[in-house]
């Protein structure tokens, strides 16, 4: 079996850290207006004796620059002021071999 969970990322350079089972998949980055805030779904296995993977999911405005190892997930547009926020992912494993 699998469920879908939904995670606020928030704004800025610390992103938000996830530890989800192996076999995750990032679904969707989504702006929702009553909250002001930028939302990602992940669909995970239900499985409690997978290993788990930890990731950084962080966003970035349009323009930013992105550092090459985060992987594209998807954009979240605010249409009523214009904005964009495109969400990526870094495996931490990654993240340590950057830092």
């Amino acid at each position: 079996m699998k469920t879908v969970h939904k995670h606020p990322v928030p704004f800025g350079s610390s992103g938000l850290t996830l530890s989800l089972p192996a076999g995750y998949r990032l679904l969707k980055a989504e702006y929702l207006p009553y909250s002001k805030t930028v939302c990602s779904w992940v669909e995970v296995p239900t499985d409690p004796h997978l290993p788990k993977e930890s990731v950084q999911l962080r966003l970035f405005n349009s323009g930013d620059g992105i550092p090459k190892a985060y992987v594209y997930v998807d954009t979240a547009i605010n249409s009523l002021d214009q904005d964009a926020w495109h969400l990526y992912r870094l495996p931490l494993d990654t993240a340590a071999a950057v830092a």
